[in-house]
């Protein structure tokens, strides 16, 4: 049965058909917890990895940073070009297998350059799977619940980083850090499996009326996005917030570790329960409640990322510099990390929204990259680069000051995000011709 009707009002299925939409929303959860875990594993071994090859702070930065997102970033557009035009339930089949084996060839690494090889091909791969995801996930779920389906998705990227860092960290004080990479590449293998057999891909387009157009160019797309300031104040946004989620994720093991004295499994636990438990609760709450707000007009929906970044950032600053105590620190960066992730679901959503079915995928590969290769870099390299910087007059004080300055692009989301509120109040959320 066609998903639209003659009068063009949208039939959004029966029992059967939710069912569907949420076993399929379940699937992609479990495969972005795997993709999380994978990605950031690293954090939680980064003083190993320091004392078996020699690496400095900088170089972790480049580590986590510009070698997984160069490759990411080649990657990425082709990725989601292929999203708008081909299968993706095998696409997605493809990029999970992939990156789960090249994070399993880390641990065989001898020498600095196979590690840096090997987390350049999880990059590359992994890149693809969200806009694949999105675009899937869009067609799915009607526009009235697409931030609640994207925040219940971002789940998957506290949630990883909890079981990256908590399994990361078990493993690795148990049975090195090679044992921790070989384990974190079982999931994807597992998953795969499962969506050849269990995920079902829905109609392309089927909730919007431009369903049956063929697929843009690339530069149609950019061109698109481009021409409207509604996705570029979005897009810019949910890139600044990913910056202090990435400095977040990645430093907080060495913060745990340098600045209050935790064993390498202690602050594995500590870090992912702070920020991949608290984040996630972050992230489901912000996208059920901005589909709530709105409920009463369109643009409310970017409310909680406005407020979100600024409390994330306050908090975040009295708990890496002002206090003295791990317990209080944690609490407060728990804070920081529930608050931080406030603007996802309802981002992703309104993305979804202001992009034509079309080009979906494309863009949404767009903000991908950004986030890859501007956010996560910028987020690794600023920490390290400060840390280095401040270590010779502020020792163990270094690394926090360092994470808190990523606060700045708190401030610049919640701008961004509130200037994308007044004009999507003033013109609507509808996608605007290309």
């Amino acid at each position: 049965m066609d998903a639209r009707t003659h009068g063009g009002a949208i039939a959004e299925g029966g029992s059967e058909d939710r069912a569907q939409r949420w076993l399929l929303l379940l699937l992609l959860l479990v495969g972005y917890v795997i993709y999380n875990l994978d990605k950031s594993i690293l954090s939680i071994l980064i003083e190993p990895l320091k004392a078996e090859f020699g690496l400095s702070d900088s170089q972790i930065g480049s580590l986590t940073g510009i070698v997984t997102t160069l490759p990411a970033a080649l990657a990425c557009l082709p990725v989601g070009m292929l999203a708008d035009r081909f299968n993706r339930k095998r696409l997605l089949i493809i990029l999970v297998t992939a990156w789960s084996g090249m994070t399993a060839l880390c641990g065989f690494a001898r020498i600095a350059p196979h590690l840096f090889a090997a987390r350049a091909g999880v990059g590359a791969f992994e890149v693809g799977y969200t806009p694949v995801c999105m675009s899937v996930l869009s067609d799915a779920f009607p526009p009235r619940q697409r931030a609640t389906a994207m925040g219940v998705f971002s789940l998957g990227s506290p949630f990883g980083v909890f079981l990256g860092l908590a399994i990361g960290g078990l493993v690795a004080s148990a049975y090195g850090w090679r044992a921790a990479f070989w384990i974190a590449g079982i999931p994807g293998l597992v998953l795969a499996a499962l969506l050849a057999f269990a995920m079902r891909e829905p109609e392309r387009g089927r909730f919007d009326a431009e369903a049956r157009m063929a697929s843009a160019s690339l530069l149609a797309v950019l061109g698109a996005m481009l021409r409207d300031r509604r996705i570029l104040y979005v897009a810019i946004g949910m890139t600044c917030g990913a910056v202090v989620l990435a400095a977040l994720s990645i430093w907080t093991p060495s913060f745990l570790i340098r600045r209050h004295g935790f064993a390498v499994h202690v602050a594995g636990l500590a870090a992912a329960v702070v920020v991949g438990l608290c984040g996630a609760v972050g992230a489901a709450a912000g996208g059920a409640i901005s589909d709530r707000l709105g409920r009463a007009a369109e643009s409310r929906r970017l409310l909680l990322p406005i407020v979100g970044p600024l409390l994330s950032a306050a908090f975040g600053a009295v708990g890496l510099i002002a206090v003295e105590s791990g317990i209080a620190a944690l609490a407060l960066l728990g804070a920081m990390a529930f608050f931080g992730q406030f603007y996802i679901g309802a981002g992703y959503g309104t993305m979804a929204s202001l992009t034509a079915p079309r080009m979906r995928g494309a863009a949404m590969a767009v903000i991908l990259l950004l986030f890859n290769f501007v956010s996560v870099s910028i987020g690794a390299m600023l920490v390290g680069t400060v840390s280095d910087l401040l270590q010779p007059t502020q020792g163990t004080h270094a690394i926090g000051l360092a994470i808190a300055a990523s606060g700045v692009f708190s401030l610049l989301a919640a701008f961004c995000f509130w200037r994308a509120m007044r004009l999507i109040a003033r013109d609507g959320l509808a996608p605007r011709a290309a």
